[in-house]
This record gives C-alpha cells, sequence and structure tokens, in this order.
C-alpha cells in the first residue's frame, strides 16, 4: 500500500567462482554469497555496443539489491563496492541488480536489469552470477524503399507512451528508442506522418497493446499501390515484428576486481578478511586461488620473515620470478594451477605445509599480505593472518549490525576438544570486572547475545572454555542514543525576511522546519506554538489545516512539521529537504499528542466533504542515498507539486528502498486527554522494511494534521497539538 504525504507551500562483470565447504565461523544458520554481475547489451539486435566508458559508468553506479522476500536487507552502488563474500542466514533470497537511466523514453538512455532467486545454506559459500539486459521496450523502425513511391522527403513516426514521447526520422533510419512504459499501461500509439507527392500532409495512427518490457518492436512502413489512388489510406502497411531481447547472446561483462580465496587440502573454506587459527606447530597445505576478469599482470606477495625461513627475498612478483621459481618451490610456494583465458586467469598457489609448519613454530600471528593486479589496472589486497595457538576456543570478531545501543551478540569458533561449555567474558574497556554468560553451541560456532549494556560505550570481549580465554580480544563500540534538536518545542522565532514561524530560537540552529514559508506569503501560519496547551515546558507547538489565501483565490494547507528544511516555492507549491544524520537505531518515536479533526470541507477522491479528517504522525529511519537540490544533498527531496516525488515507504521506490525502519499513526477520530496531550508510542518495524542487517544514516519525522493534504483535501478546523518528542531503544 501506498501513502503520499503533503507539506503545503503557497506563493504567487561475469567471473565464475565454485561453490565450496566452508569452515570459516559463520554464526549459526550462517552461510555466504558470491556475485557475478555483467550487462548484456544484445548489440545484434537493438543498439551499439557499449564504449569503454560507459560500461564504467555502469559498473560504478549498478545498484545491487538482496531481498529476503519482499525486505530489502542489503544494497550496494557499484560493483567495486559489494564484498568478495556477504554473510546471510540460510534461506531463500533474491538478488535485483538494475544499470542505467529508467527515463521514460529515450534515444540514448537505456535502463538494464537483471533479476536472480538463490539460497543459501549453513555453512555454504553459494555463487550466483547475474546477467543485466536490456529492460526497455525498445522499438525501431524500417523505412522500405517503396515510401517514396508515395512520399515525398522525410517521413516520422511519433512514438507516444503515457509518460514520454519520440520523434523517429526516415533521415535517421537506425535509431532504436527505448520506453519505460507503466506496468497498468503498456501502450504504445505511433502516428505517421509525411508530405505525399502533390504536397499534400498525411497522417495515420496506429496503437500496439499488451507490450512487453525487455523486447524489440520492429515496425516495418512500407507504400503499396491500391488502385488508382496513389495515397489512399489503404496503400500504408506496417508490420510489426517482435523479438525478445533475451533470444540474443551478446553479453558485455562488467569486470570486478580480482578475487582471492583460500582453502586447505580437506577443501575447507576460510575468510581471508578473518584470522586463521591453527595449532602450533600446525602441517596442512593451502592453497590461494586468484581469479581475474582480465589477464593477470602482478602477483606480489610479501612476508616480513621470508628471508628468516630460508628465501632469498621478503616480496616478490610470483610473474617476475627471473629464474627463481624452484628456488621458490623448494621454499614452500608453487603455483598449483593455472588457466589463462580472454575472460581472465585464475591462478591457485600452494603455500605447502612444511612452510606453514614454519609460520606456525610459536605461538603468536604471522601475516603475508597477497596482492593481485589484472591488465585492467584494478587491484585486490588481502592480508592472510595466521595465529598459532593451541587454545580450545577462539574469539570472532562482532558483527556490526549486531550492535545496537544496549544489546549486542558475541561470536566464537571451537578450534579444539571443548573442556567445558563455552562461555563470554566481557567488560567495558579498560575497567577491571569481566562479566561472565554461557554461549549457546551450534556445531564449531557458538554465540551469545548480551543486554544492558549502556549506549556510545565501547566494551571489549574473549571466548572461554571454561576457565581457559581466548588469546584473542575483540571490541565493540554500542550504538549512541540520539534525540531531535528542540524535541519539547520549547524554542520558536519568525524569521526575519517573511513572518513565517521557525522552528528553533534566535541562535540556534534549525532541525524541524514546516509549510509556514510559504504560507507566510498570505500572511498565515499554518504551524504555530501554543502556550495554553502543553506537556511540559512553556509550550506546545500547534498545526492547524486551514485555507490558505484571499476569497476563493487560494489552496487549502495541512498544518505540518517535518524534519529538514523548507528549501523553496515554486509556483504554488514547495520544494522540501526531508531528513536529518541519525545512525542509532531507535525501536519507538514516543510523542504527547492532542488530535481534533474537524468535519472535511475540502474533499475530494481521497477524503469526502463531510467525513471526519485523519491526521498522520510517522517516523522512518534509512540509508538512503541523497538527493540533491540547489548544491545541497538529503535523504529525499519532496517537490509537491510532483505526486511521483512524494515519500512512501513502498519497496521499489527510492525512499521505500531506503528505508530500513518504519512506523506510522493514522488518526481517525479525536486523541486526547480531555483538553489535555495524551502519550503516543509509534512502534519502528524493522522486519517488515530494511530488517535489522543495516544500519541508518539519517531519520525522516513528519506530522500533518490532514492526512490528504497532498492533495489539497481535509478539514480547514483540523488541528494536532505535538510536545515533548522522544526516541526510545532497547
Amino acid at each position: 500500500m501506498r501513502r503520499y504525504y503533503y507539506i503545503i507551500a503557497f506563493a504567487s562483470a561475469v567471473l565464475s567462482l565454485a561453490s565450496c565447504k566452508t569452515d570459516t565461523g559463520f554464526a549459526e544458520a550462517e552461510g555466504s554469497l558470491k556475485l557475478s554481475i555483467g550487462v548484456s547489451d544484445k548489440v545484434n539486435v537493438v543498439s551499439r555496443s557499449l564504449a569503454s566508458e560507459e560500461q564504467e559508468v555502469l559498473k560504478q553506479n549498478c545498484k545491487i539489491r538482496i531481498y529476503d522476500g519482499e525486505t530489502l536487507i542489503q544494497k550496494y552502488q557499484g560493483v567495486e563496492n559489494v564484498p568478495s563474500e556477504i554473510a546471510l542466514v540460510n534461506g531463500n533470497y533474491s538478488v535485483r541488480v538494475t544499470a542505467g537511466d529508467s527515463v521514460a523514453a529515450s534515444f540514448e538512455q537505456r535502463f538494464f536489469e537483471g533479476k536472480k532467486d538463490f539460497t543459501i545454506t549453513k555453512g555454504q559459500v553459494s555463487t550466483v552470477e547475474v546477467d543485466c539486459g536490456i529492460a526497455n521496450t525498445v522499438v525501431a523502425i524500417t523505412w522500405d524503399e517503396s515510401l517514396k513511391e508515395a512520399f515525398e522527403g522525410d517521413c516520422q513516426v511519433t512514438v507516444t507512451s503515457a509518460t514520454g514521447e519520440l520523434v523517429y526520422s526516415s533521415a535517421n533510419a537506425d535509431a532504436k528508442g527505448y520506453f519505460s512504459l507503466p506496468e497498468d499501461n503498456p501502450k504504445l500509439t505511433c502516428k505517421f506522418s509525411a508530405k505525399t507527392l502533390g504536397g499534400e500532409s498525411y497522417e495515420k495512427s496506429t496503437e500496439l497493446s499488451d507490450l512487453k518490457s525487455a523486447t524489440l518492436y520492429n515496425l516495418n512502413y512500407s507504400y503499396t499501390a491500391v488502385g488508382q489512388d496513389p495515397t489512399g489510406g489503404a496503400a500504408l502497411q506496417i508490420k510489426v515484428d517482435e523479438t525478445p531481447l533475451a533470444e540474443e547472446e551478446h553479453v558485455i561483462t562488467i569486470r570486478q576486481r580480482p578475487v582471492i580465496t583460500c582453502k586447505d587440502s580437506e577443501e575447507s573454506s576460510y575468510d581471508l578478511e578473518q584470522p586463521m587459527y591453527l595449532e602450533v606447530g600446525a602441517q596442512k597445505d593451502f592453497y590461494l586461488q586468484v581469479a581475474t576478469s582480465s589477464s593477470l599482470s602482478s602477483l606480489i606477495i610479501q612476508n616480513e620473515r621470508f628471508t628468516e625461513w630460508g628465501f632469498i627475498a621478503n616480496q616478490f612478483d610470483m610473474l617476475k620470478l627471473d629464474g627463481k621459481d624452484e628456488e621458490l618451490k623448494t621454499f614452500g610456494i608453487s603455483v598449483s594451477d593455472s588457466k589463462t583465458s580472454l575472460n581472465g586467469d585464475v591462478w591457485t598457489l600452494l603455500f605447502a605445509k612444511e612452510l606453514i609448519a614454519k609460520m606456525t613454530a610459536n605461538e603468536g600471528s604471522v601475516s603475508t599480505t597477497i596482492e593481485a593486479i589484472d591488465a585492467n589496472g584494478k587491484s585486490r589486497k588481502v592480508i592472510w593472518n595466521i595465529v598459532a595457538s593451541n587454545a580450545t576456543v577462539v574469539t570472532n570478531e562482532i558483527i556490526p549490525y549486531e550492535v545496537w545501543t544496549s544489546k549486542a551478540t558475541l561470536h566464537g569458533t571451537v578450534t579444539g576438544t571443548l573442556a567445558s561449555t563455552p562461555k563470554f567474558r566481557y567488560r567495558v574497556k579498560n575497567t577491571a570486572d569481566w562479566t561472565t554468560v554461557d554461549a549457546d553451541l551450534a556445531e564449531n560456532v557458538f554465540s551469545k547475545e548480551i543486554t544492558g549494556l549502556t549506549p556510545g560505550t565501547t566494551y571489549e570481549y574473549q571466548a572461554m572454555d571454561g576457565e581457559q580465554a581466548s588469546s584473542v580480544t575483540y571490541e565493540f563500540t554500542t550504538e549512541a542514543t540520539f534525540q531531535p534538536k528542540n524535541a519539547g518545542f520549547e524554542y520558536t522565532s519568525t524569521s526575519t525576511s517573511s513572518s513565517a514561524i521557525l522552528m528553533y530560537g534566535s541562535g540556534q540552529s534549525m532541525w524541524w522546519d514546516t509549510g509556514n514559508h510559504g504560507s507566510a506569503t498570505m500572511n498565515k501560519n499554518v504551524t504555530t506554538p501554543d502556550t495554553s496547551v502543553k506537556h511540559s515546558g512553556n509550550q506546545s507547538i500547534l498545526l492547524s489545516s486551514q485555507f490558505v489565501g484571499f476569497g476563493v483565490i487560494g489552496k487549502f494547507a495541512a498544518g505540518n512539521l517535518f524534519a529538514g528544511k523548507y528549501l523553496k516555492t515554486d509556483g504554488t507549491d514547495g520544494v522540501l529537504g526531508w531528513g536529518r544524520p541519525c545512525t542509532s537505531r531507535p525501536k519507538a518515536l514516543k510523542v504527547w499528542v492532542r488530535y481534533e479533526p474537524g468535519t472535511v470541507d475540502n474533499g475530494g477522491s481521497h477524503i469526502a466533504d463531510g467525513e471526519t479528517d485523519q491526521g498522520i504522525i510517522y517516523v522512518a529511519v534509512g540509508d538512503w542515498a541523497g538527493q540533491e537540490y540547489d548544491g545541497e544533498t538529503w535523504p529525499f527531496v519532496v517537490k509537491t507539486k510532483n505526486s511521483s516525488s512524494l515519500f512512501s515507504a513502498e519497496k521499489g521506490t527510492y525512499s521505500g528502498d531506503g528505508t530500513i525502519a518504519y512506523g506510522e499513526k493514522v488518526f481517525t477520530e479525536s486523541y486526547n486527554d480531555a483538553e489535555n496531550l495524551k502519550e503516543l508510542t509509534i512502534e519502528l518495524d524493522y522486519d517488515n522494511y530494511g530488517g535489522t542487517q543495516r544500519k541508518p544514516t539519517s531519520i525522516i519525522i513528519v506530522a500533518s494534521a490532514s492526512k490528504y493534504g497532498d492533495y489539497f483535501e481535509g478539514s480547514g478546523s483540523s488541528k494536532m497539538w505535538l510536545d515533548d518528542m522522544e526516541l526510545i531503544y532497547e
């Protein structure tokens, strides 16, 4: 369900990676995902091929979204920003990749899309390849030579959709048009126009309906003589050839950076971003695979102790060994397998067990750096950190999204034979006293959610086997609690350039704003302070819906308040920057409210005259990428004259996909405590929106005395009072 909320303004790369077994210490019921992404340009049929510059732009700006059912749980912009592995709880997922521009109609701008369902299995690595094909409805026109028998000069066809239009010309016969058709109106009107040989204007229109995306429609216009009339309507013939673009095989790859993975002789995989824990004196072969999407040009290996263990250098390039291959093999490093092709290289390096024994001879850590660079200049560097220890458990690094304001989930891995139930101990960093808790064990991993933590505080923790603690200590910092500024609305002032009432005091910075900047041009404010109704302090804030104007000239305006800034008056509408920085995850918004709805006297298609008006308050936290307006970037930009730009928590929209959690209260009747305000708590729903595996960057809070004010509908007597707003945390 989609809802819009109104604020009034009035004035005058394809790289295959095999699935494999893993023992990398994922939390219970977790596996991981490896993504490969390509763009299919279908150049044989629909268009010119992508230039290298265009490929780079697509690569940097493509959007990758991972869904659990309908819930967006991970999103990335650009292939470079996709991790080599993505940890996910086991279950069924889907990934959607989009690239390019989804404009209504264009001869140049194309939209690419690829979707794939996949399954994550506990302890497994799932490899998913997503090819993005052209998602537009593509229209091409063939101008038959026979048209010259009836028409002179340039012939044109104007192709019109519900949202866009392109004009084709026989002078540019190879033009291809890309349309993004509305799902509820998948049709095009094609109007042929030309001059007859006699100089008369000729037009003929044809409608194409039930058109499909990712499909090329080739319209063949030709002329056939009919009787003695050289320009009769029946003489113009139109043939439509339909070609699904998916039938084409030409694929253009978006190339990824090199990928470096590690496994042992038993085919167990290891996460090179995490320390590898081995027994002291371990003797085991390890294989490091380096896969590139173009030929490998350099493979540099560095360890400050190589010379100590008998090699001639601590750093070398595997592609420039200058005859030292056999000497390096004797030392313990060699190439066990390599495959070279036009699409890239795959090299597998063997670190022999004799060398591993030297690296683990004593307790402690040894780091080896591997850097791969391909022919396109793309590189990846990993640090392979081996920790030698005879401990039976090791501490795992915490997952960032599992740290909240007052709780966190700790993880550990069993590396030997347990003597007791695994535990964790934790404490505020640099303090003396530990708190110890039993952990929940599942196979060789264990975890525990700890609660009662202090917001904005750094803790350290260790895994334990009985009384024996892991030699590895990790730390984390809980989220700080965040509160809106001027949340009691004690401070207001008046603009020096207009009569608009501002939601901050003199000398203070703005956090809240309203539609007063627009309504004040007609000497009215829709949001004002009120000292007669309040919960605490000196005043509350009153949102008053009303007709703004003179006589019958004007517009209905909803009383409103929002976190952000009124940016501009555009005609009789407003441009608003919504959202303020927030990196915490509240569970609810508490506010004191009094709402008195009026009888609708500005009715329409959403709420009729005579009905009881409705009010609304809603809150959203999210990681919106940002929208720019007039040199400023905001989480969300509202243009009230364009309903498609209004905020919606619906998935598949910019605002909805950026939403991590959302909550709202719709008032369908009076809400008060006699003449006073009444406490209201709006719960934030994470599970049905972005989920708990993303951290926000911003918060949006909006209140309106008339829910349908964005359609200029509501009651001119509806009022909402607000006071003492507070975000509640776990």
